[in-house]
């Protein structure tokens, strides 16, 4: 083992060094770029009193009552699709007393 070891760094010491592509930069591009200011903010729009009840705060309470019916009725359409994928359940049990008789 201590042969292999000592043969292995032996073989890293007169290995060259791997070329990685990477270059050293030189004296001229070690400047640092001058970036230009940033775009001045644009104000967004102001908050208007007459708004506020305008119907586009997220519907009102029969537009939540047909989005949950929508959703549990596509729940069970994806229920009914898998099941129908999957096939019927083969499975049959029998029940057996404690000495082993079909009930």
């Amino acid at each position: 083992m201590a042969l292999r070891l000592s043969m292995f760094r032996a073989m890293a010491k007169a290995a060259p060094k791997p070329k990685t592509g990477a270059t050293r930069p030189t004296k001229a591009s070690t400047a640092p770029a001058v970036q230009p200011p940033p775009p001045a903010a644009v104000p967004g729009p102001s908050y208007d009193q007459t708004q506020a009840g305008s119907g586009t705060s997220g519907g009102g309470i029969m537009y939540q009552i047909l989005l949950g019916m929508g959703s549990m009725f596509g729940v069970i359409l994806a229920i009914n699709l898998v099941s129908r994928v999957l096939g019927p359940r083969r499975i049959t049990v029998i029940h057996k007393d404690s000495e082993g008789r079909p009930l």
